[in-house]
C-alpha cells in the first residue's frame, strides 16, 4: 500500500514524458502515444481510488482527491509542458534532456505504444473494398463511395477502354494542304489534333491549336516547326493509373494509343482519365449527348452502339462476352457476321436479347432498342429477322 503513491507518481511522470517525447518513440503513431498517456493517467486514478478505499476515507475526501488528481494531470501533464515550451524553449530543452535518463528507465511503458500502424501493417485493396461495402450511408455517402471505388478501378482499367477510338478521332493529314488543315480546325473545337503521315497510318506529331492561332503565316512549314509537338505513344493495354503518372512526368495532356502492331488504336487525354474517376463531365459549349443506356420499361432499353459492353451486361443483368468486345455495337456486329450498309435497319436475336438497330452510320451502330426475352421467345441466335433500307 505504501508503494501506491510512488507508482502513481511514476505513472504521471510517464504520461508527462510521453508529452515531451521519450527515447525510441520516434515514428510511433500519435494516436498510440495519446492512448498510452490516457492509460497511465487512468491507472493512476484507479490506484488513487483503491488507496482511498483501503484507507477508509470519507466520501468527500475521495472526491476531493480525485478532483485534485484531475487538476494535477491537466497542469502537470498537458498544460505546463506546453506553456514551458512556448515561453522558455531553452529551459524546456534542458528539462527534457534531464528527463531523458528517467525516460530510459521508464521505457518499459513504450510497450503499450507498439500498436499496428499504417506503416507497420499493409492493408490490401480487397480489405478496403470490404470496408467500403460494409460502410453505412451515414459513414460514407454514395458519391464518395463511388469515387473511392473508381480510384481502385483505375489500376485495373486498360487505356483502350477509355480512349477515343481512331474512327472518331479528328486528325490532320500530311497529304492535305494548309487551307485544308485550317478548315478542319475551323469546323471542330478541339485543342489538339494528331497529324497522320503520308502513308496514312503513322502519327508523326500533335498540333497544338493554341500555338497555331498565334501564327501570322500558317503555312505547313511554319505550322510543323512551331506548333507541332512530339507525340506520347502508349500501349493499349497500359493501365490508366500508369498513364496518369507518365503524363504527369512528361507534362503532357494528350497521348496516342497504339495496338500490338504499332497502328493507332485511338487517343486518350487527361480529361478521359478524370471522367473515369468522376463520371462524364459535360463542357459548357458541348452538345448534350444521349445516355448510352436508357431503360424504357422493365425489359426494354435504348442502347447506343458506343456503350460499354460491360455496362450493358450490368444494366441488363445478362451474361455477355465482355472479354471479346469493348462496345455493344462491336458485339452486335461481331455476332451478326458482317457489316450492314449505312442506312440499314434490322433486328437481330442475340441470346437472350432482341436488338433492333435503327441507325448505322460510317459502318458503326448508333441507336438500338434492346428487349430482354424469356427463353421461349428466343429464336436462333444471331439470326436477322428483318432488314430494310431507309
Amino acid at each position: 500500500m505504501e508503494l501506491y503513491p510512488c507508482i502513481m507518481a511514476a505513472l504521471l511522470l510517464a504520461a508527462a514524458l510521453l508529452q515531451f517525447g521519450m527515447p525510441g518513440l520516434e515514428g510511433r503513431p500519435r494516436a498510440a502515444l495519446r492512448l498510452t498517456q490516457v492509460a497511465c493517467v487512468s491507472a493512476a486514478a484507479w490506484l488513487l481510488a483503491v488507496f482511498c478505499l483501503e484507507q477508509d476515507l470519507a466520501v468527500w475526501i475521495q472526491i476531493l482527491a480525485g478532483a485534485a488528481l484531475v487538476y494535477l494531470v491537466f497542469f502537470a501533464v498537458l498544460f505546463i509542458p506546453g506553456l514551458l515550451a512556448r515561453r522558455s524553449p531553452e529551459a524546456s530543452d534542458r528539462l527534457a534532456r534531464s528527463l531523458m535518463t528517467i525516460g530510459s528507465v521508464l521505457a518499459v511503458f513504450s510497450f503499450f505504444t507498439k500498436l499496428p500502424s499504417v506503416e507497420d501493417e499493409d492493408v490490401s485493396e480487397d480489405q478496403i473494398r470490404e470496408l467500403l461495402a460494409e460502410a453505412d450511408e451515414e459513414d460514407i455517402d454514395e458519391p464518395q463511395k463511388e469515387l473511392l471505388e473508381n480510384v481502385f478501378e483505375l489500376d485495373d482499367t486498360d487505356v483502350d477502354e477509355i480512349c477515343t477510338h481512331r474512327s472518331q478521332v479528328v486528325s490532320l493529314n500530311m497529304q492535305d494542304k494548309a487551307r485544308d488543315w485550317k478548315q478542319v480546325i475551323h469546323d471542330n473545337r478541339h485543342t489538339f489534333y494528331p497529324i497522320i503521315g503520308r502513308n496514312g497510318e503513322d502519327v508523326i506529331g500533335i498540333l497544338d491549336t493554341r500555338d497555331y492561332f498565334r501564327l501570322a503565316n500558317a503555312n505547313l512549314e511554319s505550322v510543323l516547326t512551331k506548333c507541332v509537338d512530339k507525340p506520347l505513344f502508349v500501349a493499349e493495354n497500359m493501365k490508366a493509373d500508369d498513364l496518369f503518372r507518365q503524363m504527369q512526368k512528361e507534362k503532357t495532356y494528350f497521348a496516342v494509343v497504339l495496338d500490338e502492331y504499332g497502328g493507332m488504336t485511338g487517343i486518350v487525354t487527361l480529361h478521359d482519365i478524370m471522367e473515369t474517376l468522376f463520371g462524364r463531365m459535360q463542357e459548357a459549349d458541348e452538345a448534350v449527348l444521349p445516355d448510352d443506356i436508357r431503360q424504357l420499361s422493365a425489359d426494354t432499353w435504348e442502347i447506343m452502339g458506343s456503350a460499354s459492353l460491360e455496362d450493358v451486361a450490368e444494366a441488363l443483368n445478362v451474361t455477355l462476352p465482355v472479354e471479346d468486345y469493348d462496345t455493344f455495337g462491336g458485339y452486335v456486329l461481331g455476332t451478326y457476321g458482317f457489316i450492314p450498309e449505312d442506312g440499314t435497319q434490322l433486328e437481330i436475336f442475340l441470346d437472350p436479347l432482341s436488338v433492333q438497330i435503327f441507325d448505322i452510320h460510317h459502318h458503326r451502330i448508333g441507336r438500338t432498342v434492346v428487349h430482354r426475352m424469356a427463353s421461349a421467345e428466343n429464336p436462333e441466335n444471331g439470326k436477322a429477322r428483318q432488314a430494310k433500307e431507309r
